[in-house]
């Protein structure tokens, strides 16, 4: 019986050379920092994108500077996404938009039960079995002293 892998892998493309590769998916909420493997400028991976970092600021001796830097990269990313997710907030100034009439559903039909929505993501997947454990543990694990198989999964 040949046993499958189970490592679940995200394409990555660096945001200075736009070199591609693929990782393992990284824990909820990890903030990976390093160089790309291929042109070695510094990248923050965080929610499963790849973002530039400053060089000089992040190979400095300044703490603080290294800090302010990364919570100002990451601090824009997530502007983005929560506006995204939210909206533009209106401005006192912004015309609103003409109030649409309630749908009411017609006699005798019923209203839809909407499924509750996570924002972090709806596990569709149970949790790691043993099995893919001992797979992990047993073909995947041995497997990273390969060379070839250690680039093909980090890059």
């Amino acid at each position: 019986m040949r046993k499958v892998n189970m490592l679940s892998l995200i394409e990555v493309k660096c945001p200075h050379c736009g070199a591609q590769g693929q990782i393992m998916l990284p824990p909820l909420g990890a903030i990976i920092v390093g160089p790309c493997p291929e042109c070695h400028n510094m990248v923050v991976i965080f929610a499963g994108k790849v973002l530039p970092l400053d060089n000089d600021i992040m190979h400095g001796e300044d703490a603080d500077a290294k800090r302010s830097h990364l919570l100002k990269v990451l601090g824009a990313f997530l502007e983005d996404r929560v506006t995204r997710l939210v909206g533009e907030a209106e401005s006192p100034n912004t015309p609103k938009p003409k109030e649409e009439p309630e749908f009411q559903p017609s006699p005798g039909q019923e209203e839809a039960e909407m499924p509750a929505v996570d924002p972090f993501g709806n596990a569709s997947t149970a949790p790691i079995s043993s099995a893919e454990v001992d797979s992990f543990v047993n073909v995947d694990l041995e497997m990273l002293d390969d060379k070839e198989y250690f680039r093909m999964v980090f890059g």
